[in-house]
């Protein structure tokens, strides 16, 4: 086993963990912004460089126009588990969630989302997730690279749970389609769909906050994402039965 892959694993939770916990401490908001950033590319670009200067290899990308759809399906899902967790542990701890809920400024969060967005999909998921795959298979590429996700949140307000639970999402997305657009995609619909939601969420908070919601929407939510995963690994099993039957043909 290529002993590598844990030294960027450790080296990039390290330097991610470090540099948002200073940036964090940064008042201005545009300068805090831009120093995220900055962390994530210095952090890729160490994988890079421990990678002998070059990304990591990936397969040629495997898109299907249904995966669109399909993928939609999926992040919807995503959607409604991860923003009725907290609601139905806040309602089993008797705490009044309602008042922890909060929007957050157009011209800062539109701008905002959109790069930090394609800046964590390109580093978490083009970079850390494909590293990974190349050396532990795609499973641990799955599940490791949404950990690390969800650990390096820990200085913001999307919860680690929600975090790993998203990391996990959009790096089976990518590491099924090798298809880095769907991923980035899929992460904008989800954190910009999320945006306009919450003020309608909070206006209606009281109407939602009833177990019998709760519970439908985490399951139907649940059900969403596991249509996604299902479709896009029979999709994958289909390419992999195609090709020995194509080679065939040109004999």
């Amino acid at each position: 086993m290529n002993k590598n892959i844990y030294l960027i694993i450790f080296s990039f939770t390290l330097i991610l963990l470090t540099g948002f916990y200073f940036t964090s401490e940064i008042r201005s908001f545009w300068i805090s912004h831009l120093a995220h950033l900055g962390v994530m590319l210095f952090a890729g670009l160490v994988i890079v460089g421990l990678n002998n200067n070059e990304l990591p290899n990936k397969e040629k990308a495997k898109f299907k126009i249904h995966q669109i759809l399909t993928i939609a399906v999926g992040v919807i899902g995503l959607i409604g588990v991860i923003n009725f967790i907290p609601v139905l542990a806040s309602k089993i701890a008797g705490i009044e969630m309602v008042r922890l809920l909060k929007s957050a400024d157009l011209n800062r969060v539109f701008v905002t989302l959109i790069s930090i967005t394609v800046f964590e999909e390109i580093i978490f998921r083009r970079i850390l997730a494909q590293s990974i795959k190349n050396k532990l298979g795609l499973r641990k590429g799955v599940w490791i690279s949404a950990l690390i996700f969800s650990l390096v949140h820990v200085y913001s307000d999307t919860g680690l749970l929600g975090a790993f639970l998203g990391g996990a999402v959009f790096a089976y997305i990518y590491l099924k389609t090798m298809n880095i657009y769907l991923s980035i995609g899929a992460h904008l619909f989800y954190n910009l769909t999320t945006y306009f939601l919450t003020p309608i969420f909070i206006n209606n908070f009281n109407r939602l906050n009833e177990y019998s919601i709760i519970v439908s929407v985490l399951l139907i939510g649940s059900c969403f994402i596991f249509l996604m995963y299902r479709i896009l690994r029979m999709t994958d099993k289909v390419i992999v039965e195609k090709k020995p039957a194509d080679n065939n043909t040109y004999k």
